[in-house]
């Protein structure tokens, strides 16, 4: 299941509590508990950063909710806005309506206007009809032309009636005519005046029909203008319904991306997650090694230069230079030795530095010169004392200008003998005790070389069973072969013992692969390089663990890994081999 969103905010704290209320560890566990602390403390800030990512995460969902309200604020404000442009459009239509009912009843008055004209037609054709004689047809055409309104046309009675009146003027019977004339002029006087009243009403009519005709044309103009109108609003609408669309499309916008937000916040949480369950496993592996350490405090103490049960001995590492050529061998005291080195130098041929701190031996040697490849390797044995039988020019400064402890044949021979029953060079000899005895003052327990496993430990979680392992110097030729409880050394095909006849077979075996530039004390000389890193076969209990070899520097010993986890060793006796890539076969 996944953590509770309360957990976030509290979880920090509570596992920097967890992690103050694991007690400190004693023993080899020490750095196992301290870098399995440094991992919850690494998880903690991991929690605490992806904590800060999902406050910073709901912070935009909580912006984006804030922007979608503002959002739907102006989308309620559109459509307030489109309910008055629809009540605009509503009244509008009543606008329209009642003007179009204005314009019907104005089209129903026109007609009543044509028929009035011909009723006052009809009476202007009465009142002529009361004329006699020729002004029958100027009366009618009179009146017709007057109703018309035909200009022509009274223009042409006009002239007919001067000429009617000339010729009239030789009629004999001039009185019967002007009486005649003066009964018609009477007459066409009443008619003149019926005429002249009709006339102001047809004039009239005329001025009803043109201001009617200019009040619908007003209406009609209203009618096109409120028309127009409902397009502007129409328009408003449209934009209102565009801008409508556009915040929604924003809101759709803004939900999806609170959707990838909430997305995100749960990947957080189950990033939150893994990181409680490896604070879990992490407990978990405190609690494992706690109960071990219980364990361990119920053992008797080991020496940390060996892994072995025993108390630690306050002294310095002693490192002496043993020679390895055939008329060296059998070498007394690489048999009590805690680590033996076997480093390559000229013609393919290979010399050993013997160190001991846990153990001593009453006799070590044959004991020969140095090389530049000396200082570099031992001074992370925190100044120990170096033991050899002289060198170079070059090489004694290399070992003046470092970090050992300089007790050489040429510094204090008196520490050293020479056995009669070998040729010289391959004739010196030293003890431990002896060289020891030198700086009694010096009680410090130096960086130890190797991680040992205790009885609760297992082997590495890669290793793989294997028969031993075979490396090549050039003119030394070496073979391990595991027995069961350690690894057979042969040399050249001969069995390797010491001079008291027991077969070299240490628990462990470390090849370290290494590379050799030329020595600065003597051109024929390879000097190992030994500060940095590269592969590393460790061979430990019958099985072979391919890892590396790892050292920064030269304040300390080279640490043994593999897969991000140290390598280690059975306790006792380690003999490490400084061979060239690709000179060693695994058997």
């Amino acid at each position: 299941m996944r953590p509770p969103r309360l957990l976030v905010t509290g979880l920090a704290a509570a596992l920097v509590a967890v992690a103050t209320l694991v007690p400190a560890a004693a023993g080899p566990f020490d750095e196992e508990i301290a870098a399995v602390r440094a991992q919850i403390a690494e998880v903690e800030e991991a929690i605490v950063g992806v904590a800060s990512a999902i406050v910073g995460v709901q912070e935009a969902i909580i912006g984006a909710r804030s922007a979608i309200s503002s959002l739907e604020a102006a989308i309620v404000a559109e459509d307030d806005r489109i309910v008055t442009y629809h009540g605009d459009l509503t009244a509008i239509d009543l606008a329209i309506a009642e003007i179009e009912a204005r314009i019907g009843t104005q089209d129903e008055g026109m007609l009543v206007y044509p028929v009035r004209l011909e009723l006052l037609a009809d009476e202007y054709i009465e009142v002529w009809a009361s004329r006699a004689g020729p002004y029958r047809l100027r009366r009618e055409l009179a009146v017709d032309s007057y109703v018309r309104n035909d200009e022509r046309m009274n223009s042409v009675l006009t002239q007919s009636a001067q000429l009617t009146d000339k010729a009239l003027e030789g009629i004999r019977s001039r009185i019967l005519y002007d009486a005649l004339i003066q009964e018609t002029d009477e007459r066409l006087e009443i008619v003149d005046a019926r005429m002249r009243i009709a006339g102001d009403r047809v004039a009239g009519v005329h001025t009803e029909i043109s201001l009617a005709k200019d009040r619908q044309a007003a209406s009609f103009t209203e009618l096109e203008d409120t028309r127009a109108s409902i397009e502007m609003v129409d328009a408003k609408i449209a934009a209102s319904g565009s801008e409508i669309e556009r915040f929604h499309g924003e809101i759709e916008r803004l939900l999806g991306e609170i959707g990838q937000q909430r997305g995100y916040i749960e990947r957080l949480l189950d990033e939150i997650f893994l990181h409680q369950e490896e604070i879990v496993r992490l407990e978990s592996e405190i609690v494992r090694l706690e109960g071990e350490i219980e364990l361990i405090q119920e053992l008797p103490p080991t020496r940390r230069w060996s892994g072995l049960p025993g108390d630690e001995i306050s002294r310095p590492a002693l490192a002496i230079k043993i020679d390895n050529v055939s008329v060296a061998r059998p070498q007394e005291g690489i048999n009590q030795a805690d680590v033996v080195y076997e480093e390559l130098v000229e013609a393919g041929l290979t010399r050993l530095i013997a160190v001991f701190q846990t153990t001593g031996a009453r006799s070590v040697g044959p004991i020969r010169s140095a090389r530049t490849s000396d200082p570099p390797l031992l001074e992370g044995f925190d100044r120990p004392l170096f033991a050899y039988s002289g060198a170079n020019r070059g090489t004694r400064r290399a070992v003046a200008a470092s970090q050992l402890t300089d007790i050489g044949y040429d510094t204090a021979s008196s520490l050293y003998w020479r056995s009669t029953s070998r040729r010289a060079p391959h004739n010196l000899f030293s003890a431990t005790d002896r060289l020891w005895g030198k700086y009694p003052e010096r009680d410090e327990i130096p960086t130890a070389p190797f991680a040992f496993r205790t009885v609760l430990d297992e082997l590495h979680p890669s290793a793989e069973p294997v028969a031993g392992v075979f490396v090549d110097f050039g003119h030394a030729e070496i073979d391990y072969a595991w027995n069961g409880e350690g690894w057979e050394r042969t040399h050249n095909g001969d069995a390797h013992s010491d001079s008291d006849g027991v077969r070299v077979a240490p628990p462990n075996v470390v090849i370290q692969f290494t590379t050799y530039g030329t020595s600065s004390a003597d051109a024929r000389s390879p000097e190992a390089q030994t500060v940095g890193s590269g592969e590393a076969w460790v061979f430990t209990d019958g099985h072979v663990v391919r890892g590396r070899w790892e050292r920064p520097d030269q304040s300390r010993p080279a640490d043994l890994v593999a897969d991000g986890r140290p390598i280690r060793l059975t306790p006792g006796r380690t003999w490490v081999a400084l061979a060239r890539a690709g000179t060693a076969e695994i058997r």
